[in-house]
């Protein structure tokens, strides 16, 4: 449990600390998963791992670009006194923009056909892109940092307990820069919005809501319905044998 920051409400520390227990359980819904169970197999091939990663690769580059614009969007309707969090934002945002290029290159340089990057988003990557639209358009912006948040954390927790086992697998594949990137930068990443939520909730109390809310909305179509996508791809729905 973190302790009261100094200069922080206890609402706003109360309303962090659920979103930090919503995204640890929802790593360990990851951990439970048959595509964490496969690759994380001591006997796995290593083929069939970065098979995995390719697919999930392939998802972010469907979803990347929409879920970027939407966000600026939603920034864009913060209010307008609030010069100093909309450049915050609006910089951290400009760093986002161009992962999904890197998972374009990563899934290419993984043996990925560049002819399957212009097929239609599937479901679960169409889903990703149409719930952050409509939060852009219709919910308060202030919501934002709450499905950001779990965009950030989650993504560092996933990739820190991913490199080991890269690492015992000997694969240092430079098609894996997205994950080995965002292991380290998305840390950086979780922390800055974290401040940025103690900061807003503290100044605005009724954003939590809008966070909290935010943050369900994004969970109900992703990680897990994105990834068991790709894992389904990667597999052909063979995930018995390694």
């Amino acid at each position: 449990m973190m302790q009261q920051p100094l200069g922080y409400s206890i609402q706003a520390t109360a309303t962090f600390n659920e979103l930090d227990r919503r995204v640890l359980r929802i790593f360990a819904d990851v951990q439970a998963w048959r595509g964490w169970i496969h690759i994380n197999q001591p006997e796995v091939r290593p083929d069939r791992i970065i098979a995995a990663i390719r697919e999930v690769f392939r998802s972010v580059a469907m979803y990347q670009s929409f879920t970027t614009e939407a966000g600026f969007h939603m920034i864009g309707r913060l209010p307008k006194g609030e010069v100093r969090l909309i450049q915050q934002l609006c910089g951290h945002k400009a760093e986002e923009a161009e992962h999904g290029l890197w998972a374009v290159e990563d899934y290419l340089k993984l043996g990925g056909d560049e002819g399957n990057l212009k097929l239609p988003p599937t479901p679960a990557t169409f889903a990703v892109a149409a719930v952050w639209w409509r939060m852009a358009e219709v919910e308060d912006s202030f919501g934002y940092l709450g499905a950001e948040y779990l965009f950030e954390q989650l993504t560092m927790l996933v990739t820190q307990a991913l490199l080991p086992i890269l690492q015992r697998h000997g694969l240092s594949h430079d098609g894996l820069r997205f994950a080995v990137e965002h292991a380290t930068e998305d840390a950086k990443h979780a922390v800055f919005i974290k401040h940025l939520i103690l900061d807003t909730v503290t100044r605005y109390p009724a954003s939590a809501n809008s966070m909290l809310r935010c943050f369900d909305y994004f969970h109900a179509v992703y990680p897990l319905p994105v990834w068991d996508e790709a894992f389904q791809r990667a597999t052909g729905g063979d995930h018995v044998h390694a």
